[in-house]
């Protein structure tokens, strides 16, 4: 396969960068829109923010660029247009994410499996989720990023200060206090 040009800068595109970027779009696609989704209210605008994370990847790989880990490069990404999409409008919530049908079918989907301890268990479950759904926006954004990126998006300590440009060590300090908020918050010991 010979090598693609790309329209943006006229770079001549390897075929095994081509297939990397392509793997990464198939393995990362729909879990960069969910945190999206998560961190903006507005759906459409996830959608659009995901779609500009692959662009703006595909601009770097094509101008020459190289990438080592997709994953966290991609999330690097999506990360600042979130706080651009941020500094636009001064407001985001969870709210998008706890309308979404999806949710609330596959909850209830597991719900309806297994025993009635299980169902139990998994309705203790989905209150704790909403508790901490609904109380994690009371979060500074330096807690509430990084324990979303790690428990909803299941990033590495390491991926994350990839991410936020952060060393490790402020990442495990800003998980552990923004654990330590979040159990205040859910417990009503505000």
């Amino acid at each position: 396969m010979a090598p693609h040009s790309s329209q943006h800068t006229g770079h001549a595109i390897d075929s095994r960068d081509e297939k990397e970027f392509l793997k990464a779009f198939e393995a990362y696609a729909d879990a960069l829109f969910r945190h999206a989704c998560f961190r903006i209210s507005d759906r459409e605008r996830a959608y659009d923010l995901t779609q500009d994370t692959f662009l703006k990847a595909w601009d770097y790989v094509a101008g020459g660029g190289t990438v080592k880990q997709y994953k966290s490069f991609l999330y690097r990404i999506l990360h600042n247009l979130i706080i651009d999409e941020y500094r636009k409008k001064k407001s985001g919530s969870l709210d998008g994410l706890l309308e979404d049908e999806t949710i609330a079918s596959a909850v209830e989907a597991r719900l309806s499996e297994g025993s009635v301890r299980e169902s139990e268990e998994a309705l203790d479950e989905k209150v704790l989720i909403e508790k901490v759904r609904s109380r994690i926006t009371e979060l500074p954004d330096a807690y509430r990023i990084v324990l979303t990126l790690r428990f909803v998006d299941g990033l590495s300590i390491g991926e994350i200060a990839e991410t936020v440009g952060a060393s490790e060590n402020a990442i495990s300090v800003r998980i552990h206090r923004g654990i330590a908020r979040l159990r205040v918050l859910c417990n009503g010991n505000v």
